[in-house]
């Protein structure tokens, strides 16, 4: 028997085999035959995998690399990382999600490539390859290729490129007459998503494949021997970052990067077994009891079995210490930086100090530390290392005072830019320069600037001492300035080590890049105040060139360097100024602003003068103390000190003077509008209203513009709130011509209009004013907006200590927020967008707030009224067919109705009774609808009100009703949560019979590194089809989509969200609608038959075992005789033993919770029911984020009916400390009422409340609770009892509706009950006297010859369908259609039907009235039985509304 394996891509015959190959097959043990290419690739095909062992080279990367290497280059920018999952990669080629795989991923902004190298194998003509790859990448690819013979040719022998959402095998054959290794390479360019990845797994070499050992060579004594027979290398370039040895092992003990997945890489505990130890494992290591929280996943694959290093604790020392070492490195490039991520989180999880250690340096410097709680995540850490000459080491050292509590974790530790640069046989002679015994090539710039960057120090000698200062003997030849002429306050102080201040300031020089090397720093703690000055002089030197002469075309150039470090939140300016005279700061030659970061920066400039200058070096103070900034290894290159002093110089300031702005007044009789053409007036409330009313216009003229571009400094009608000074920071229009260097980092250099640094925009500058304070841009009032109306505008918030936007409507005294933004957004122009849609007599209003500090400027452009003007009145006019008919006469297109957006403007497209035909749609604004969570995924969406926890990522509002009020639902990105992690929600199940189906919601993704959000078909086989994908920033405002909807099986719609790689991106939807053509799918419940010895269906079971008619539930009613028909309901409660159908509502911030007493916590100290402790309450539960005004509602289900006596009891409990309000609410299918409420300190006891609910229809109960204060809370119910509330027919003939029908026998139905067909009286009384029902035009029972039924009916066979309707009497075919009609004659009438056997799938048959109805909103309504059985494949019947 013969057995082919499965190959999904396989490789092409290579250009050097010159004849065809045969397919060679291996005989099972079975005695069954396999291609060999299948024999031992990780598949088990007929017990193949059991005798891989010793006959095949193998790698599924379980346990690390295997023999296969990964090589290192400046060529080669990424590597192969190990991992269980990525992006949408979950699993192994196995389905294994535990199981190891190699991944590629892309680097921002770069490309990435990385390579694999196998073994050296001996010359084969039948070697073969075979392993798996998944390539999920849009720009990237795979490759294979065959390095061989003395100089390593390589031919590329298999690519894919193409990307495939699963693993996919490959198997490459080689033949070579020379020994050859063979290369996986891996390639994502720049412009690669973040999401895609290549993957490989299971990679297998045939027997054919022979390794060949190269020869072994001696090396001299201290030197260190290369693996495999490689070169011999000095001991000093063993662990120096750069991989001498081919394979790389001269580095293997100290990793440039490590993920502790294959081993510790050379970190160690220092003294291990002390019982406080930093030890190796993973998520399962972490002692389950450890402090009370959950272990944290590794970094590296975001899994619980990937590994890391974390304090494991089991001594109860009052004073242990663990101590992590690294490897020794032998010294660093002035480039080198580390990283690593750190988990630190616990109530008492102290303190951890990084630190340097330098061979031969007795003491060590601190350069990271991290203090107590950091959040239950990993933080990534930068550090700077700079060049290090001497071997070194970092260590990590964990104290615990006693009480340690908490997890403390590191992983990922990576070095970058640590290497020093190569030997070169030759440098560019004018650019480099040639190190003298190291023989690298460094730039002429780098010399004399008091770093070795040669390794060797020659780029260092020969160099003029007064022309260098690292300030570890003092100022050099620099002086402070003295006598003020240059702006200075006070002077620069020399120190070494950390500044005083915390938080600010460098730990270390740049020098020596310890703690005992000294730089200068300015203090900007008191008595410094804000804008006070240092200045620091250098020497005077000589002119760079003569006067008229070019000054690039004399000697060689005369160039300043310095390295500078400013790092704190209110860090102010450093400049550099270059001045020919003795006095004032002279030409700014560079400046920086605010923090940039705890490290060194270094700064070149070029220096050209005419005449003898000197440089000034000026600090500013900031408007804190976390505000010092430090220079170090300062130098000239180039330059010609001059004997002699500088010239004095005046200063002159010019004046600068603003227009007056000019007001032309109107005037217009009482109540009127004054147009400027003479003669002309319009009502006053349609003066700003975007429309022209006026014909010249100018009723529009004193408003805001629909559009403004800010050019030439306009501001269209926008208004700025005065100021109390002109110091204060305020709204101002400007230009990006005006920014001065520096401020390119906080405010645009081009506006959005036109891209150029002449247009102008709005801005709120921030170098003046203070703290928080706000300015508004403002908008006239504004008379009315139309329904689709939006506000589109740009915003640039830029700079380190930019403060927030928002977006206000004001009407009258009462603002609220619709938008906000807050922080730095980047240095780029962001659209914003708010819907307004109808809208009266209100303003918009821009506020900025100024952040900590001055940089952080607060900007806006193009601002946008779209599709603002209010719709013309009603012409009178009928509607066309598809267009919807508004009760005001207004004409709407019918795709708008029921879309939760008012278009008609008297809110009648969104009538609760015309959105009953529109299935599934939801608001979001109590509850999920008919929309439920997944069980499947890993978390669940969430119902919001408001802005979501992360500030300036969701939305402010919602899209219904656009007010902090608003519920929407929100995906949860942060923690717990991980990248990849899924919710869903599904929708009703929807018939295939569904046409001209579509979904619209609106959507709000917003924020770097956000997740995708997916809509899904999925069939009732579960299978799922994607049909929308959205990833990534899609903007800071609520955006709607449409998807079309079919399919051949009744079907569901599912929305997935999807958390990013950045936990700060929420995603959020709202408003929810499917279009009329979306029909609900036949109950899945009744289309089984019932369970053997179960209930029919229609009844559900009681707990004693009877059944029930699911129309009896909730009715007051035992039906059961156990009340178990009731206990879902909210029925009468004493909370013992749960809360009785009564249910939280998942809309609110917290919830009514079930409780017993407690003398100390905030809610009663005992029940009413027990009168003790151990008694059960619901009360309202005070959280620690809990915000006054917050609300909890906790509803019954929905009861069906009253009687007239019907009252609701129950004791409550409201104290100075169980505090809040309780309010009981009554709703109703088209209304809400409040019933009862009681608020403030109603004594320390229960008190009995009862409220009378008399008659009442399909109706709900909610008791809501509002907290007093900020995290307040404890207000109690308790002993709820309905009384009297079953209906009876005793009782007298009040109804819970004037309009319902009073049978005989006094019991009350609905009116639309009466005359339908169906007796629901139980004396069949409203069956009676039914004539003048069929009287009306369009009833019709079908009692009437099938000639005459048109006529007799008032209904129409239309002209324009393909085949009519007839009257039957019984069906035409057996198993389908009735046997007889529905009327009152016990089966012998007549009934109206459509016979489908001779038509066509889409035909279609329509009858209509004859006789146009009046309007009406759920007064009118159409009643009619219909019979559907037959076939899976059975048409549809709708009943659509014509000519509204």
């Amino acid at each position: 028997m013969w057995k082919f394996c499965p190959l999904l891509l396989v490789a092409l015959t290579l250009p050097f085999f010159t004849e065809p190959r045969l397919i060679l097959y291996s005989t099972c043990a079975n005695g069954s035959s396999i291609p060999e290419d299948c024999v031992c690739d990780f598949t088990d095909d007929c017990g193949d995998e059991r005798r891989c062992f010793n006959s095949h080279k193998r790698c599924d990367f379980n346990e690390g690399f295997c023999d296969l290497i990964q090589p290192w280059s400046h060529a080669l920018l990424s590597q192969w990382k190990r991992t269980t999952a990525v992006g949408l990669i979950q699993r192994d080629h196995t389905g294994n999600q535990s199981a190891y795989f190699l991944s590629l991923v892309p680097e921002r902004g770069d490309t990435s490539t990385a390579q694999l190298i196998s073994p050296q194998f001996g010359p084969a003509d039948t070697c073969q390859m075979s392993f798996y790859h998944y390539v999920s990448a849009q720009h990237g690819a795979l490759q294979v290729l065959m390095e061989s013979g003395p100089q390593g040719h390589a031919t590329v022998l298999w690519k894919q490129s193409t990307p495939a959402q699963a693993w996919q095998r490959a198997v490459v054959r080689f033949s070579s007459n020379s020994t050859f290794r063979v290369v996986i390479g891996g390639s994502l360019t720049e412009d690669s998503d973040a999401a895609e990845v290549l993957a490989i797994d299971d990679i297998s070499f045939s027997p054919h494949c022979e390794p060949v050992s190269p020869p072994t060579i001696a090396c001299p004594p201290s030197w260190y021997a290369c693996e495999g027979g490689g070169p011999c290398i000095q001991a000093d370039k063993v662990c120096d970052f750069t991989r001498q040895c081919p394979h790389g092992d001269d580095e293997s003990d100290c990793p440039s990067e490590c993920d502790f997945e294959g081993g510790s890489c050379g970190w160690y505990e220092l003294t291990l077994g002390d019982g406080f130890d930093w030890v190796r494992g993973s998520s399962a290591d972490v002692p389950p009891e450890y402090y009370g929280r959950p272990p944290p996943p590794d970094h590296s694959s975001n899994s619980t079995e990937g590994h890391f290093m974390f304090i494991l604790k089991n001594s109860s020392s009052l004073y242990p210490r663990a101590v992590l070492r690294g490897p020794w490195f032998q010294q660093s490039a002035s480039g080198c930086t580390m990283s690593f991520w750190h988990y630190n989180s616990g109530i008492s999880v102290g303190a951890a100090d990084m630190y340097l250690r330098i061979r031969g340096v007795q003491n060590n410097t601190v350069i990271w530390r991290t203090l107590y709680e950091q959040g239950s995540r990993w933080n990534r850490v930068s550090l700077q290392l700079g060049r290090i000459t001497r071997p070194f080491q970092i260590a990590l050292a964990k104290i615990s005072m006693g009480v340690f509590d908490g997890i403390s974790a590191l992983d990922d530790v990576s070095f970058h830019n640590c290497s020093m640069p190569a030997a070169a046989g030759q440098c560019p002679p004018h650019t480099h320069f040639h190190c003298t015994r190291t023989r690298a090539c460094v730039d002429q710039l780098l010399r004399c600037d008091l770093v070795d960057d040669c390794g060797d120090g020659s780029d260092e000698e020969g160099c003029a001492p007064e022309l260098q200062c690292n300030f570890e003997e003092g100022l050099c030849s620099w002086k402070q300035e003295a006598n003020g002429g240059g702006g200075d306050v006070f002077d620069w102080t020399r120190t070494r080590g950390p500044t005083p201040s915390f938080n600010t300031g460098p730990w270390k020089d740049h020098t020596l890049g310890t703690s005992y090397g000294h730089y200068l720093y300015m203090e900007s703690s008191v008595p410094q105040e804000f804008k006070d000055t240092a200045v620091l002089l250098s020497p005077a030197f000589q002119p760079t060139h003569g006067r008229g002469e070019d000054p690039f075309d004399s000697r060689s150039p005369c160039v300043f360097r310095f390295h500078y470090h400013m790092f704190g939140s209110h860090v102010f300016c450093l400049a550099i100024y270059l001045r020919t005279t003795s006095t004032g700061r002279g030409q700014l030659l560079w400046v920086g602003y605010g923090d940039q970061g705890n490290v060194w920066h270094r700064k070149t400039l070029y220096l050209t003068s005419a005449r003898p200058f000197q440089i000034v070096i000026e600090g500013t103070v900031g408007d804190d103390f976390n505000g010092d900034i430090a220079i170090d290894d300062l130098s000239f290159l180039g330059c010609v000190p001059h004997q002699g002093e500088l010239p004095e110089a005046n200063a002159t300031i010019p004046a600068v003077t603003t227009p007056a702005p000019s007001v032309q007044p109107h005037r217009c009789p009482h109540g009127e509008f004054a147009c400027a053409r003479l003669g002309e007036c319009v009502a006053r409330g349609k003066v700003c209203d975007f429309r022209r009313d006026c014909s010249d216009g100018s009723d529009e003229n004193d408003c805001v513009a629909e559009g403004c571009d800010f050019e030439g400094g306009k501001t269209c009608g926008w208004e700025t709130v005065a100021p109390v000074s002109l110091q204060a920071f305020r709204w101002s229009p400007d230009q990006g011509e005006s920014v001065h260097a520096g401020e390119q980092y906080h405010r645009p250099v081009t506006d959005h209009t036109l891209g150029s640094p002449e247009g102008w925009y709005m801005c709120a500058d921030s170098s003046n004013g203070g703290y928080g304070q706000a300015t508004d841009l403002q908008t006239p009032v504004i008379a009315s907006t139309g329904p689709h109306c939006r506000l589109v505008f740009w915003y640039h918030m830029g700079g380190f200590t930019v403060g927030s936007l928002q977006l206000l409507l004001k009407r009258g005294n009462i603002t609220h927020e619709v938008w906000s933004q807050s922080g730095n957004q980047g240095n780029k122009w962001r659209r914003g967008e708010v819907f307004l849609g109808l809208s009266n007599d209100f303003q918009v209003v821009f506020r900025a707030k100024r952040g900590i500090s001055y940089m952080g400027d607060v900007v806006i452009d193009d601002v946008g009224f779209v599709d603002c003007a209010p719709p013309p009145p009603p012409s009178g006019a009928p509607c066309a067919p598809e267009r919807y008919a508004c009760a005001n006469g207004r004409c709407v297109p019918r795709d708008n109705l029921c879309d939760f957006i008012d278009h008609c403007g008297d809110d009648s497209d969104e009538e609760p009774y015309i959105c009953k035909a529109f299935n599934g749609r939801c608001d979001f604004e109590f509850d999920l609808c008919s929309w439920r969570q997944s069980w499947d995924d890993h978390f669940d969406w969430q119902i919001k009100a408001g802005g979501t926890p992360t500030l300036g990522m969701g939305p402010s509002t919602d899209h219904t009703l656009r007010d902090p009020s608003g519920h929407y639902l929100y995906l949860e990105s942060s923690f717990p949560q991980a990248a990849g992690n899924s919710a869903r929600i599904s929708g009703p199940l929807l018939s295939r019979r569904s046409s001209q189906c579509k979904m619209r919601f609106f959507f709000h993704m917003y924020g770097d590194g956000i997740g995708t959000l997916a809509v899904f078909r999925q069939s009732r086989r579960g299978g799922l089809h994607l049909l929308l994908n959205l990833t990534g920033d899609q903007g800071n405002y609520w955006q709607m989509t449409e998807v079309p909807l079919s399919h051949p099986e009744d079907f569901r719609v599912t929305l997935e969200g999807r958390v990013g790689r950045n936990p700060t991106g929420d995603i959020c939807l709202d408003d929810v609608t499917f279009s009329s053509g979306c029909l609900l799918a036949s109950s899945e419940q009744a289309a089984s038959p019932p369970p053997e010895g179960g209930c029919a269906p229609g009844f559900l079971p009681c707990a004693n075992g009877r059944c029930f008619s699911s129309e009896r539930s909730c009715d007051f009613r035992d039906d059961c005789g156990d009340g178990s028909d009731e206990e879902r309901c909210g029925t009468s409660c004493s909370f013992e033993d749960g809360p009785c159908g009564w249910k939280n509502s998942p809309a609110d911030n917290f919830d009514w919770s079930l409780g017993s007493g407690s003398a100390q916590g905030v809610r009663p100290p005992y029940d009413h029911t027990l009168n003790d402790e151990s008694g059960h309450f619901l009360y309202l539960e005070a959280t620690p984020v809990g915000l006054k005004g917050d609300k909890a509602h906790i509803s019954s289900s929905q009861w069906k009916e009253t009687s007239s006596i019907c009252k609701l009891s129950f004791w409550y409990y409201i104290s100075h400390k169980a505090s809040g309000t309780i309010r009981l609410l009554v709703k109703t299918e088209n209304a809400m009422w409040e019933a009862w409420n009681k608020t403030g300190h109603q004594g320390n006891g229960w008190k009995r409340a009862e409220v009378a609910l008399r008659r009442l229809r399909n109706f709900r109960l909610i008791f809501e609770g509002v907290r007093w204060r900020d995290v307040s809370g404890g207000a109690a119910l308790d002993d709820l009892e309905f009384k009297d509330c079953a209906p009876s027919l005793a009782e007298p003939s009040s109804c819970p509706a004037i309009t319902d029908f009073v049978c005989d026998g006094g019991r009350c139905v609905e009116s639309h009950l009466w005359c339908d067909g169906k007796p629901d009286c139980g004396d069949r009384s409203d069956e009676s006297d039914c004539g003048g029902v069929l009287a009306a035009p369009g009833a019709c029972n079908f009692e009437a010859d099938d000639g005459r039924w048109e006529e007799r009916c008032q209904l129409a066979q239309d002209t324009d369908d393909d085949f009519d309707w007839r009257i039957g009497r019984g069906s035409e075919r057996a198993g389908t259609g009735p046997t007889s009609d529905h009327g009152p004659k016990g089966g012998a009438g007549s009934f109206l039907y459509i016979h489908s056997a001779a038509q066509q799938k889409g035909h279609v048959a329509r009858v209509t009235t004859v006789s146009a109805f009046p309007a009406s909103v759920g007064l009118c309504h159409l009643r009619f039985w219909y019979y559907m059985h037959g076939s899976e494949r059975m048409g549809t019947l709708k009943v659509p509304e014509l000519g509204f």
